[in-house]
């Protein structure tokens, strides 16, 4: 296993964005869940649940289940 290192900065809300290198070498992708584990002064990360999602079908499943009555319905 090669060792690789990348660095980001914390935000004023204290989020950083995870670097493109270590997202690429993970595999990290939208929807993700990832467990962050603090070990002293060292933290872990570690996918445990993958999404398998296909976000144009997401997509349009969401845009056939609008109907053009439901908006009626929100603007009165």
């Amino acid at each position: 296993m090669s060792r690789s290192s990348a660095t980001s900065k914390a935000s004023r809300k204290n989020q950083t964005t995870i670097p493109q290198r270590v997202r690429k070498a993970l595999g990290i992708a939208k929807g993700d869940t990832l467990l962050w584990t603090i070990e002293g002064n060292e933290v872990s990360l570690k996918i445990i649940n993958r999404v398998n999602v296909d976000w144009n079908k997401t997509s349009e499943m969401s845009l056939l289940e609008w109907t053009p009555t439901e908006e009626k319905e929100i603007e009165a």
